[in-house]
């Protein structure tokens, strides 16, 4: 930039300009705006799963009931439904406990109930075969199943 537009002298020494305030301020809005669009990228790249898996009615049941995703992998579950339902991989909680299973080293996991429209995400640390199942539609045969690989 020309010293000529950058500064002008005062008693007290040399001043910025308003045009040079000004142009250091959009530049540096412009460096702001693209370290928070790279910022809101990396995050929506972290956040989006790998499996979302919807909860329907009629009749009540996840979709799909089986499928494979990766150790790190994220899973979000959707409430699809005009129902409660849950993801409950806890076999305490479970009216028959053999409708749950974990592998080895995996810790039970439970969404609540959830209402229509609200989701749970999960993250898989463990590799290995989950059972999980819905709390209020159990006695319907709404189970889910779950490969984890390494």
């Amino acid at each position: 930039m020309d010293k000529s537009l950058a500064e002008f002298p005062t008693s007290k020494g040399t001043r910025p300009t308003r045009k040079a305030i000004w142009m250091k301020r959009v530049a540096l809005a412009g460096v702001s705006l693209v370290g928070l669009a790279a910022a809101m990228s990396a995050t929506a790249a972290l956040a989006a799963p790998a499996l979302v898996i919807k909860m329907t009615d009629k009749p009540p049941m996840y979709e799909p009931t089986k499928a494979t995703v990766k150790v790190g992998d994220t899973v979000e579950w959707v409430n699809d439904a005009k129902t409660l339902h849950s993801v409950t991989a806890d076999p305490d909680s479970a009216q028959k406990p053999g409708d749950v299973s974990l592998p080895p080293g995996a810790q039970p996991f439970d969404s609540g109930f959830m209402q229509p429209g609200a989701t749970f995400d999960y993250t898989f640390k463990v590799a290995g075969t989950y059972k999980y199942l819905c709390l209020p539609h159990e006695k319907d045969g709404m189970i889910g199943y779950l490969v984890v690989t390494k």
